[in-house]
């Protein structure tokens, strides 16, 4: 069950960390949501590989793990986006009057 959480908070840092560290190279914030969807997508399908081999016989514990697992991404992923939208650049508005 260690190992379970393991991933799923590996995960959250791994992609809240890089898209915020990628939000300062781009002036807009969707490509670094899309390469922390990457990579949360891609811890989410490692644990979820390990989760089903470790419970492939017990049917009871696998099914919700795979939901818990789906869950998080998506949860995780709702979170990113939020910070990046709060912490994105602001465009600097061009006045008519130049004084």
């Amino acid at each position: 069950m260690i190992i379970y959480f393991s991933f799923v908070g590996l995960a959250f840092i791994g992609s809240i960390v890089w898209s915020m560290f990628r939000l300062r190279k781009f002036e807009i914030y969707k490509k670094p949501l899309i390469e922390a969807t990457i990579i949360n997508f891609s811890l989410h399908i490692i644990g979820l590989i390990w989760w089903i081999v470790i419970n492939w016989g017990i049917i009871l514990t696998l099914i919700p793990g795979i939901v818990y697992y789906i869950l998080s991404m998506s949860i995780i992923n709702t979170i990113n986006w939020l910070v990046l939208s709060l912490f994105k650049p602001k465009k600097q508005k061009q006045s008519v009057f130049p004084y």
